[in-house]
């Protein structure tokens, strides 16, 4: 069985709507920013199955939802796929539900919980109960020891977790295991020590201990010292030793014995020397737990594994052979791991199906049915979304663009802007001239929610102006459209290609694949990013100073850089008009004289150098698009 789906009210960030999270049986992991609800929907997990290490979480009052102690916390968990063992042991409780052509049986577990101030003091008061509308049987105490699930939280202490003492995680984890108590209980003379079980080991140690001759030779001089100095002589007294626990049964003989194991590494074994880090230590101590679910599927048992940030002191590497292990271990046996992360790396990695994206107290799942996203929007993500792309996941808003060009140069924009990309916490993607459409769907919903993140598609127009052709392409083009060659034999289109209603049309189309819901597109007022700097930042002499510097810096050795910028704008102002001035200014990208990423670098060190702390005459010197998506992704 699974859990498939958990409903949530009054408790934390939910409030007393219906919010329901619906899990897979495999892997599901939980993304977003601090405070989105990830850790209370596994603290809530907890409060109604249990762990089993046996904490308890107690109800406190900021647990309700903003500290009202009025409402009721309500959480219904539901289980599908129950095995017949464990349809077996909920028989009482169970729900029957209609599929496409069966009926099959389900588990809902009830638990609510209300502050009762009628007690003195006054404290909360929680019950559970079963079947789709809560009025089901209670399950039995045996039965409920069935959905315990293992929590590993967040931070923890890994490496006390591994070692010996009472109650140690590692005994608990190691008394589990099945063949645990398998072999002889009581050694005979001339038996092999490896045929004694765990308590046959005890027995054993136990019996040497107290026959040791030292033993013996203490226990005598105190009978003497007891005889001779302290007793009278009508006393008889005699002492003996016995060893803590030899009268305890057979299971408390086995729990003692383990927790005197530490897990440590055998360093003539391995490279590593001295004490582990941390990192590893978290690394020991999950691959124990897995153990523990691997052995519970030997027995046909459902496992339940919680994991809260399992990046936390491990390195890049290591987080991605982890993550995948666990998917495939999801995928391939009866376990099913919750997970919460932090880790843009993780997510980039794991299916898109699996990812659970919370957002102030909302919940949205990726997987399909939820999302705009077609089958094929899938299967490219999960090929292209990598680490950089996923931070969009714990984004408060998203700016998508499609070039070197704009990632480099806009974050310097937004902060000259006094709109530090950083302090409104924005995303920047860039998905490289393809997939703008399908990154863009990830936020909008098939449903009637919607997702509170401003998504901001940046992308050109792709309509050269009718000089163009003859300055950037071929110096035969003429203003005459008939002298081109004909459309489906060239790759680009100019503005005489299009009607006015046409030209409409073709940006409508542009803005289509990608706006919806709260993603606008944002395109280019003319043609691409570097012309429609040039188009609207040539008219300002300080503007144009920081374009022709950025070009012929990126374009020239440094000893040609004072002819030719000189050269570069005499050619520019002997031009007549802006769009030939641009044209010009763009050809040397066109032409392939010039990197549109290193000038977009450096064209950032001169923005930075000539309009630091004028924001405003910064505005007015930049093509429109451009401020109004910076705009759109930095609103208060």
């Amino acid at each position: 069985m699974y859990l498939s789906s958990i409903q949530i009210k009054n408790f934390r960030c939910f409030d007393d709507n219906e919010h329901v999270i619906c899990f897979n049986p495999g892997l599901t992991i939980l993304v977003g920013e601090n405070d989105s609800g990830k850790s209370t929907i596994m603290d809530a997990i907890r409060i109604v199955l249990g762990t089993t290490d046996f904490n308890w979480l107690r109800i406190e009052t900021d647990d309700f939802h903003n500290e009202d102690t009025s409402l009721e916390i309500k959480i219904i968990c539901k289980f599908s796929a129950l095995f017949e063992e464990e349809q077996a042991a909920f028989l009482e409780c169970l729900t029957y539900e209609e599929g496409e052509n069966e009926v099959y049986p389900c588990l809902y577990l009830h638990w609510t919980c209300n502050y009762l101030t009628s007690f003195k003091p006054a404290r909360p008061i929680s019950s559970i109960s079963t079947g789709k509308d809560g009025n089901g049987a209670v399950p039995s105490a045996e039965a409920r020891e069935l959905l315990r699930v293992t929590y590993l939280r967040a931070l923890r202490d890994a490496y006390s977790d591994m070692q010996s003492g009472r109650h140690s995680r590692l005994s608990q984890i190691i008394h589990n295991i099945p063949s645990l108590m398998d072999g002889e209980d009581k050694f005979v003379d001339g038996m092999d020590l490896h045929e004694l079980s765990l308590v046959g080991i005890t027995n054993l140690s136990n019996s040497l201990l107290e026959s040791h001759n030292a033993i013996k030779i203490v226990n005598n001089s105190l009978t003497e010292i007891l005889s001779n100095q302290m007793l009278l002589k009508q006393d008889v007294v005699k002492t003996r030793f016995e060893v803590a626990g030899v009268n305890s049964n057979d299971l408390q003989k086995v729990i003692a014995l383990l927790e005197k194991l530490d897990l440590s590494v055998d360093k003539d074994e391995s490279a590593m020397q001295g004490r582990v880090g941390l990192g590893t230590s978290n690394i020991m101590s999950m691959a124990c737990e897995l153990l523990l679910h691997r052995e519970a599927e030997t027995v046909k048992k459902s496992s339940f594994l919680l994991v809260e940030e399992p990046e936390a002191h491990v390195h890049a590497q290591r987080q991605l052979k982890l993550i995948q292990s666990l998917e495939n271990e999801a995928e391939s046996k009866n376990q099913q791991i919750i997970m919460t992360t932090h880790s843009p790396l993780l997510a980039s990695v794991v299916q898109l199906k699996n990812i659970i994206m919370l957002k102030n107290g909302q919940v949205f799942p990726m997987a399909e049915g939820y999302t705009k996203l077609d089958r094929g929007d899938y299967k490219y993500l999960e090929k292209y979304l990598d680490a950089t792309k996923a931070n969009l996941f714990f984004a408060r808003n998203v700016i998508i663009v499609e070039g070197p060009g704009e990632a480099l140069l806009i974050p310097t924009i937004s902060k000259l802007m006094n709109r530090n990309f950083i302090d409104f916490g924005t995303s920047l993607v860039d998905v490289r001239s393809t997939g703008l459409r399908r990154y863009a769907k990830i936020f909008q919903r098939n449903d009637d929610s919607k997702l509170d993140v401003k998504v901001a598609c940046v992308t050109d127009r792709d309509v050269m102006p009718n000089c163009a052709p003859k300055i950037c392409i071929n110096e035969n083009y003429t203003l005459d459209p008939a002298t081109w060659p004909k459309k489906e034999n060239r790759n680009w289109r100019a503005e005489a290609d299009f009607t006015e209603e046409e030209a409409t049309s073709h940006i409508d189309k542009i803005a289509q694949k990608a706006n919806g819901q709260n993603v606008l597109t944002f395109i280019a007022d003319h043609w691409t990013l570097e012309y429609d700097l040039a188009f609207t930042g040539l008219v300002y002499d300080e503007m144009k100073k920081a374009l022709i510097k950025a070009l012929v810096e990126v374009s020239y050795a440094a000893k040609n850089w004072e002819n030719k910028i000189k050269t570069i704008t005499e050619n520019i102002d002997r031009l007549e008009t802006i769009q030939e001035k641009a044209s010009y200014f763009y050809s040397f990208f066109a032409k392939n004289t010039t990197s549109k990423a290193d000038f977009a670098q450096q064209f950032s060190f001169e923005l930075e150098e000539s309009y630091s702390g004028h924001s405003s005459e910064l505005e007015q010197a930049l093509p429109p698009y451009l401020v109004n998506a910076i705009k759109y992704v930095t609103e208060e």
